[in-house]
């Protein structure tokens, strides 16, 4: 991206059109969004948004996507749902390892195997104090400043119980959606402090960097700082470059 500016070029996100019965493109989308780092499904509404007669819409962007699939719905959206939250009930975090990665064509579209990890790699981590291993659970109950913070190598793993969910109606389906709220920080040269855990993210930051706002530091956040965060990482650890995968003949 910092290549194309230097170029410039202004990449710019998918956007949809769709043709009337005139033959004439007209946009109906400016931004449909795009996969983050790894395939995924996503989705449009585009109700009320196309002309009388359409039969043809067209994805236009100058990134580099690949779309393997599109569907089109013409379910109603007057449909009779409930909604309701499964509790969870389970919230470890650990040191899985390194997952064997496969290169698929084409370049990017990756795929890796859980169960066969290496506990050694080319991998570095920011400097910094992470989370320490164990029940992590009271830190993801809530929306707030309050994270289980992680990097190469460790897994948060989640159990949910579902016992108190209601039974079904006849001819209901049951579908379940995992929502997350939280931040990323790539170890990038153009990523602010990128080598290092600090300076948190928090909800009411208003950019990345904060210059004139912090961390908060009332009693609360300071004894979450001192009770969870007691991992510290030099990011030098001699954790090799040598793969180690088991072998599964």
């Amino acid at each position: 991206m910092y290549a194309a500016d230097q170029a410039h070029l202004t990449p710019f996100a998918p956007y949809v059109e769709a043709q009337n019965d005139k033959g004439n493109w007209i946009r109906v989308l400016d931004d449909l969004g795009f996969p983050a780092g790894g395939p995924r499904t996503m989705t449009a509404d585009l109700s009320g948004k196309l002309p009388v007669g359409t039969r043809r819409i067209r994805l236009t962007t100058n990134l580099q996507i690949y779309w393997d699939d599109i569907l089109i719905s013409r379910t109603a959206q007057n449909q009779n749902v409930r909604l309701r939250r499964v509790p969870m009930s389970r919230a470890d975090l650990s040191f899985h390892g390194f997952p064997l990665k496969i290169e698929n064509q084409p370049p990017g579209n990756v795929k890796y195997i859980y169960e066969k990890t290496s506990a050694t790699g080319p991998y570095t981590r920011p400097a910094g104090a992470y989370t320490r291993y164990g029940d992590v659970r009271p830190l993801l109950n809530a929306v707030d400043n309050k994270f289980a913070v992680f990097g190469s190598g460790d897994e948060v793993a989640l159990d949910f119980d579902p016992a108190k969910l209601p039974a079904l109606p006849r001819g209901w389906v049951r579908d379940y959606f995992f929502i997350a709220n939280g931040y990323e920080k790539d170890m990038d040269f153009y990523a602010y402090r990128g080598d290092s855990v600090e300076p948190l993210p928090f909800l009411d930051m208003k950019s990345y960097p904060y210059p004139a706002q912090s961390f908060p530091s009332d009693a609360e956040h300071v004894n979450y700082l001192l009770e969870y965060n007691t991992r510290f990482m030099s990011g030098n650890e001699a954790s090799g470059y040598a793969f180690q995968y088991p072998d599964q003949r």
